[in-house]
């Protein structure tokens, strides 16, 4: 079988994470093409792959033959790309979150659909071996209430302090906890959310929200809460309580379930983010079926509504706001 020829539309932070998947898998894909607007990222990109380095998304795709390309911009900055590579037949895997423009990203899902094409979100954190002990515990529970936090970590680079840019903390950096909270514990009908903004007063061109917590009613009648901010020292943890067990989940992939008598503690074993990326390059080379692929662009759409609804709730004081594609 032949090697999958992959673009790459940014070469930055979370390009160099993918990069390395790639240089594990070299017999199933090679990166033929590189693409980013400084020039030194997209050179160094094309050295250590031996691919060629574009300054032009529009004239890598219209010179290159590629079976699969992957978007790795900045939320603010779609602006076309993933409709040129659908007119081109390429599948694609697209970096979380997808777009900052819901109407932008319907087109998107409308041609993936029209043309059939593969498609992955950057949302590794579902390929967690350990995520099917959660969501096992879940189905056969009747949760009562959830509640989580992600704290800490504010990303130094400059388009993420920038709402217009990024969307913020909830939309940008903890869309990975809600798209688990959807995966576990099933649909969100309704979420209540409030912004703290002034604690971060020593950072220059920010206009991101501090910190937010959010009230989620989900399809099965359970309540969660989650709070998260880009301040302080770091805390991860997602916490699920039924009747007479509990259940606390890490993005990391660690859990441990609480019962009357008997206490159940793991971990991940597995590389997800490896997982993710190869699945996905899988897909491509026909070694497996699309629906391996945890994360389409179909379904993390659900995901990128629930984080907007969260964003729109806060705009409006807390009102109440259904997620809604």
């Amino acid at each position: 079988m032949d090697k999958v020829k992959v673009g790459f539309i940014g070469c930055g932070g979370i390009a160099q994470y993918h990069f390395g998947h790639f240089e594990k898998m070299r017999d199933k894909a090679q990166i033929v093409a590189a693409c980013d607007l400084q020039e030194e990222r997209a050179k160094a990109t094309a050295d250590r792959f031996q691919a060629k380095a574009y300054l032009d998304y529009k004239q890598m795709l219209s010179k290159e033959k590629l079976d699969a390309l992957f978007v790795c911009v900045q939320p603010g900055a779609h602006d076309g790309m993933e409709m040129l590579a659908i007119e081109k037949s390429i599948p694609m895997f697209v970096q979380k979150p997808m777009t900052l423009d819901m109407a932008y990203a319907k087109k998107v899902l409308a041609g993936l659909k029209k043309k059939k094409l593969p498609s992955a979100v950057g949302l590794q954190c579902r390929y967690c071996d350990s995520l099917l002990v959660a969501k096992r515990w879940a189905d056969t529970h009747d949760i009562g209430v959830i509640s989580g936090h992600r704290l800490g970590g504010m990303p130094k680079v400059w388009w993420w302090r920038v709402m217009e840019q990024s969307g913020g903390q909830a939309v940008e950096q903890t869309i990975h906890d809600f798209d688990l909270l959807r995966y576990i514990f099933g649909e969100v009908t309704s979420v209540r959310s409030v912004r703290r903004r002034g604690l971060m007063t020593d950072v220059e061109n920010y206009n991101v929200d501090d910190a937010s917590s959010t009230v989620l009613t989900f399809k099965s009648g359970a309540i969660g809460t989650f709070s998260t901010g880009c301040f302080g020292p770091g805390a991860h943890d997602m916490n699920a309580y039924a009747a007479d067990s509990r259940l606390l989940y890490t993005i990391f992939g660690n859990y441990k379930i609480t019962e009357p008598n008997r206490t159940i503690e793991g971990k991940a074993s597995n590389d997800y983010g490896q997982e993710c990326t190869e699945t996905f390059i899988d897909v491509v080379r026909g070694a497996l079926p699309a629906d391996e692929v945890l994360s389409p662009y179909a379904d993390a759409m659900k995901t990128l509504a629930l984080v907007f609804a969260i964003n729109k709730s806060m705009d409006n004081d807390g009102a109440p706001v259904t997620p809604s594609i």
